[in-house]
This record gives C-alpha cells, sequence and structure tokens, in this order.
C-alpha cells in the first residue's frame, strides 16, 4: 500500500498541472507556451517533467524530485514571487534538466529541431565537441541552449531570443 501511495504521489507531483498549481509557476507556463518547445514535432504539448525531471526512476531522480520539492515549497511559502532571483533561479535550473531528456526528442544533434536541414557550421563543431569527436565540452545541452522554453525578461535584449521576446511582447507577457 505504501509503495502504491508513493507511486501516485511521484506520479501526481511530476504533472503540468501541479507544477502550475503554485502562482509563481505562471509567468513559466506563459513562456513556455510561446517559445519553440510549447509542442513538440507531433503538435503534443510538452510537459514540465520533459524537461525537468529525468527520465526513469533512479537515484537521479530521487535526487531532483526531494531537491527541487524543497525548494518549491520554500520558494512558495517563504518568499514573493516578484522578489525571486531569476538570474540565480536559472542557473540552476540548467543543471537539473538532463541531456537525456533533450535527446529523447533531439536524436540528430546535426539536423536543426525539426530535422529538415542541418545545424550551422558554428553547431556542428559544438555538437562535435560534446559527442567527443572534435575536442571535449563540459557544457550540457541547457548550458548552450538557453532560453528555449523561458525568457526571462534580462535575457529578452539579446539577439539571439529576438524572435522569442517579440512573441512576448505581442502576448503581453511580462516576467
Amino acid at each position: 500500500m505504501l509503495c502504491g501511495i508513493s507511486g501516485y504521489a511521484l506520479h501526481a507531483t511530476s504533472s503540468t498541472e501541479f507544477c502550475m498549481s503554485c502562482h509563481e509557476m505562471k509567468p513559466y507556463q506563459k513562456e513556455v507556451a510561446f517559445s519553440s518547445h510549447a509542442k513538440d514535432k507531433e503538435g503534443t504539448p510538452i510537459d514540465c517533467r520533459q524537461c525537468h525531471i529525468p527520465l526513469g526512476i533512479g537515484p537521479r531522480f530521487f535526487a531532483v524530485k526531494i531537491y527541487s520539492g524543497t525548494k518549491d515549497l520554500a520558494v512558495h511559502f517563504r518568499s514573493k514571487p516578484d522578489r525571486l532571483n531569476r538570474i540565480q533561479a536559472q542557473q540552476v535550473a540548467r543543471r537539473f534538466v538532463d541531456d537525456a531528456n533533450c535527446l529523447a526528442c533531439h536524436q540528430d544533434l546535426y539536423k536543426n529541431a525539426k530535422g529538415d536541414a542541418p545545424v550551422s557550421v558554428f553547431g556542428q563543431l559544438a555538437h562535435d565537441a560534446y559527442l567527443g569527436k572534435n575536442g571535449n565540452t563540459k557544457q550540457g545541452c541547457a548550458g548552450c541552449h538557453i532560453n528555449l522554453a523561458h525568457l526571462p525578461s534580462f535575457d529578452q535584449r539579446l539577439p539571439a531570443n529576438a524572435a522569442f521576446a517579440s512573441r512576448l511582447r505581442q502576448e503581453g507577457v511580462k516576467n
């Protein structure tokens, strides 16, 4: 019975509905709705867990669930969302996006996200280093591919984020 309750709790607390039940998550939901990661290539909405919770059940899954759950509860009950330091939160959040989660959807690193054209020469070199073919990097997917699903206002001025920032402004999304 305890296993059943625990399994249900793990499943329920990994849902987008659960994540969005807290008011401090609403800005993130609005951002992702206008991002390149709002839907997968089949048009299905991408859930929070697909990026933020490690695939499978194992030590990393439990470590992330415990750390993230504790942190999120502390933020919910002890701080004000408008005072949240997004620069600091962004750096921490990137550490909890497993490359395996990215690679579950983006299997061919030498094609663009739609899979219909090659990545740029710079992208090819970066992916070569990531795969250990031409040098090596300790940078994970989220370290290079920042602001694909969430775009804090302090990063909206960067040229690489212009299209995403424009969509947010058109929709009146404030973060």
